[in-house]
C-alpha cells in the first residue's frame, strides 16, 4: 500500500505533463471528433439551397435595351447584388477585399453591338466581367450571366426571324396556298412525309430583320422572367427514406463512436510512456534504489506493485474518455442507445488494452535508463507515428501502400483495427461485426505489450549487471572522493 501510494505521489507531482499531453491534447482530439459528430448530425433540408454569390453589376450604357435591370432581375435569385461605385479605386479595392465574388461591367455601346450581331449572325458582344481570386463562387456567378446573354440573344432573334412562304413551299413542292387550309390526318397539312429532323434539316433559310432598342428590352425581360418560373426550373429536392433514415442512424452512431475512441490512442500513449517512465526510472536510480534494496520488501514486488498503480490509473482514464465520448454523442444529437452493448463492451476492453500497453512502454523506456528528455522525444515522434499510420489523422483508403505495410507492423493499426471489428466499420464495413477479428487485433496490441516488458527486464538485467551504466560517472567520482576523504582524516600514529 505504501508502494502504490508513493507512486501516486509521485506521479501527480509531474502534473505538468498529464496536464499537457492528457488533458490538453485529449481535449484537441475530442475537439476534432466534435467537429465530425457535429458536422454529419444536421438534419438535411427540404430543398436544396445553394450558397449566395455577391455579383456587382457596373452599367456604362445608361441601361439601354433593359440589360443592366434585366441582368440584376435575374441573377437576384441566385446572388447576392452588391453597389459599388464606378471608380477604378472602389473596383480595384472590391475585388482585392473580396467584397464581392464577381464585377460585371457593361460597357458604353453594349446594346447596339448586341443588335448588330443579332441582326448579322455575329458573335454577341461580351461584357467585362471581373472575378475575386479567393472565391470559385464568382465563377458560377459568371455563368448565370453568360446564361442570361444566351437567352436574351435567342429570344431576340426568335421573334424576328422570318422564312420566305415562297421558298418553303418550293422545298415541299406544293402550294402553300392550295394546302393552307388542308386537314390531312396526320395533322401536318400535307408534309406528313417528312420527319421532324428531315423538315429541320431541310427548312430554307430565315431572315432576320434588324431588331429595335425596344424589342432588345422586351427579350431581355423574357429572359429575366425565366429565372423565377418554377416550370422552367425546378427545385432540387431532398427525399428521404424511412428504412434507409434507421439504418443510416445505427450506421453513423456507431462509426462515430469508435471513431471518437480512436482519437484517444495518441494522448494516451503520450501521457501514460513520458509519466510511466519518470516514475518508474525515479524508483531504480540513485539513493532511492539503494534504499529500496536495503528494505525487507522484494524489489520485484514493489516494482509490481508501481506497475498495477500505473495501470490502474490508465483505465481510469480510460473509463473517463468513455463517458466524454458519450457526451459527445448525445450533445451531437446521436443517440448512443443505437449503439450495442457488445460493441461498446469490445471497444472499451480494446482501449484498455492499449492503455495497459503504453505503460508498459514507459516501464521500457525506464529501464533503458532514457532521461526525461529522451522520454518525452521519444514519446512523440513515436506517437505521432503511430497516429498517422493507424487510420485516425488519415482515412485508410487514402494511404499509400508503404505507409499500410509500416502500420502493421504498430500497434496502433491493430487498435484501430479491433474498434472497427467490434462496431463493425472503418476497415471491417464489408464483413460486418467480427470477434474473431477482435480478438486477433487486440492479441497483437498486448502481444506489444510483452514484448516492451521483456525487452524493459531484459535491459534493466543487463544495465544492473554492469554497475557503470547504471549509474552515472559523476555520483562515481563523488562517492571516491568521499572514500579518499575518509581516509586522509583519521590521524597516523608517530613512533614514539
Amino acid at each position: 500500500m505504501n508502494t502504490c501510494k508513493a507512486t501516486l505521489r509521485v506521479l501527480f507531482s509531474h502534473r505538468a505533463y498529464l496536464l499537457i499531453y492528457l488533458v490538453f491534447v485529449g481535449i484537441m482530439m475530442l475537439s476534432i471528433s466534435w467537429s465530425m459528430l457535429s458536422g454529419t448530425s444536421d438534419s438535411a433540408a427540404a430543398a436544396f439551397e445553394p450558397a449566395k454569390m455577391r455579383v456587382a453589376v457596373i452599367d456604362r450604357d445608361s441601361d439601354r435595351g433593359g440589360i443592366a435591370s434585366s441582368m440584376r432581375t435575374y441573377l437576384s435569385d441566385s446572388s447576392e447584388l452588391v453597389n459599388v461605385d464606378d471608380a477604378s479605386e472602389t473596383l480595384q479595392q472590391a475585388v482585392a477585399s473580396n467584397w464581392v465574388d464577381l464585377i460585371v461591367i457593361i460597357p458604353d455601346g453594349f446594346a447596339d453591338d448586341f443588335i448588330d450581331a443579332a441582326a448579322t449572325g455575329e458573335n454577341p458582344p461580351s461584357v467585362d466581367t471581373v472575378t475575386s481570386y479567393t472565391s470559385g463562387a464568382g465563377s458560377m456567378a459568371r455563368m448565370n450571366v453568360i446564361g442570361f446573354l444566351s437567352l436574351t440573344r435567342t429570344a431576340l432573334i426568335g421573334s424576328h426571324t422570318t422564312v420566305d412562304s415562297a421558298a418553303l413551299a418550293a422545298m415541299a413542292g406544293i402550294d402553300i396556298g392550295d394546302t393552307a387550309g388542308d386537314s390531312s390526318e396526320d395533322g401536318m397539312g400535307g408534309f406528313g412525309e417528312f420527319s421532324n429532323q428531315d423538315m429541320l434539316d431541310m427548312l430554307p433559310a430565315g431572315q432576320i430583320e434588324k431588331p429595335s432598342v425596344g424589342d432588345l428590352f422586351e427579350a431581355s425581360k423574357a429572359a429575366a422572367a425565366s429565372a423565377s418560373d418554377m416550370d422552367a426550373n425546378h427545385k432540387v429536392a431532398v427525399i428521404d427514406t424511412a428504412s434507409a433514415d434507421a439504418e443510416s442512424a445505427s450506421d453513423m452512431a456507431a462509426s462515430r463512436f469508435g471513431n471518437t475512441m480512436k482519437t484517444a490512442l495518441y494522448p494516451l500513449f503520450l501521457a501514460m510512456t513520458v509519466c510511466g517512465s519518470m516514475i518508474l526510472g525515479i524508483f531504480t536510480t540513485g539513493e532511492v534504489r539503494r534504499r529500496l534494496t536495503a528494505s525487507p520488501q522484494r524489489m520485484s514486488s514493489m516494482g509490481l506493485q508501481r506497475l498495477l498503480t500505473l495501470s490502474g490509473f490508465a483505465l481510469v482514464v480510460c473509463v473517463g474518455y468513455l463517458v466524454l465520448a458519450v457526451g459527445l454523442m448525445v450533445a451531437a444529437g446521436l443517440d448512443p442507445l443505437t449503439l450495442s452493448a457488445e460493441g461498446v463492451l469490445m471497444t472499451f476492453c480494446a482501449t484498455c488494452v492499449y492503455a495497459l500497453m503504453t505503460v508498459a512502454c514507459g516501464f521500457m523506456l525506464s529501464e533503458f535508463g532514457f532521461s526525461e528528455a529522451a522520454a518525452n522525444g521519444f514519446a512523440n515522434i513515436f506517437g505521432l507515428l503511430i497516429m498517422f499510420t493507424s487510420g485516425v489523422a488519415l482515412p485508410v483508403d487514402m494511404m499509400p501502400g508503404v505507409m499500410v505495410t509500416i502500420a502493421k507492423f504498430l500497434p496502433g493499426w491493430w487498435y484501430c483495427t479491433a474498434i472497427d471489428n467490434a462496431l463493425g466499420f472503418g476497415t471491417a464495413a464489408e464483413s460486418g461485426v467480427s470477434v474473431a477479428g477482435w480478438a486477433g487485433s487486440l492479441g497483437l496490441v498486448a502481444l506489444f505489450g510483452v514484448m516492451f516488458i521483456c525487452i524493459g527486464l531484459a535491459a534493466g538485467r543487463f544495465r544492473r549487471s554492469r554497475p557503470t551504466l547504471a549509474a552515472p560517472a559523476t555520483t562515481q567520482l563523488a562517492e571516491r572522493e568521499i572514500s579518499l576523504s575518509t581516509d586522509t582524516a583519521v590521524p597516523s600514529r608517530r613512533r614514539t
